[in-house]
């Protein structure tokens, strides 16, 4: 039995979307972020830096949505969610999760939370929006010549890259007016991932 601690529009998401894929047994605790729910001293205990997802199995405490979510590939190897690591397929899949989960999400944190960065908040996220658009035009490209990221089976960067789509209010331009592609992207992925539940709501 997993728990999973989880804020619905965060990055854990991705993580939950794979729990529902693989269809084990999992509960989910709210951790309200908007709240500060993540600075509570029973938070800190399973997770010092203060962030989602955490999940725990038994006395395992994992933390790290990207570390977590390699684990469940690699814990549940039938639901083929990532191929296999060592091979040429692997490698693809594994740069685009570090794409999508690094430095795609390092320049939406910039524009989600640009105080953290310099007091002048307009310039670090005129500057993070464009990061962005260059990240995004490399992701468009990509799906131009395949059906997911990766290939043309999901990989864990899919999941990942789908819930990010969902933070698009947050730039200054309309995301899938510029992008077409990644709804026709969303349209494919939820098609190929029926037993998701939190991927078909997105």
């Amino acid at each position: 039995m997993y728990t999973l601690y989880h804020f619905p529009i965060s990055c854990s998401n991705a993580v939950k979307i794979v729990l529902e894929i693989v269809n084990v047994e999992h509960q989910v605790v709210i951790v309200d972020l908007l709240k500060g729910e993540q600075y509570q001293p029973e938070f800190l205990a399973l997770n010092p830096t203060g962030k989602v997802p955490v999940l725990v199995t038994g006395s395992q405490i994992m933390t790290q949505g990207t570390a977590i979510l390699i684990h469940l590939s690699q814990k549940f190897p039938k639901s083929a969610l990532m191929p296999d690591l060592a091979s040429k397929e692997g490698m693809a899949a594994l740069k685009w999760l570090d794409f999508v989960a690094t430095s795609l999400h390092g320049n939406f944190d910039k524009v989600i939370h640009p105080e953290r960065i310099a007091n002048d908040i307009n310039i670090v996220k005129a500057n993070a929006e464009d990061a962005i658009i260059k990240q995004l035009n490399q992701i468009e490209e990509q799906l131009k010549n395949s059906d997911f990221l990766a290939g043309n089976v999901p990989t864990l960067a899919d999941y990942y890259f789908v819930v990010m789509l969902g933070w698009s209010k947050m730039l200054s331009f309309d995301l899938f007016s510029r992008y077409p592609i990644f709804m026709q992207f969303k349209t494919r992925l939820k098609s190929a991932c029926p037993g998701s539940e939190s991927l078909r709501v997105l």
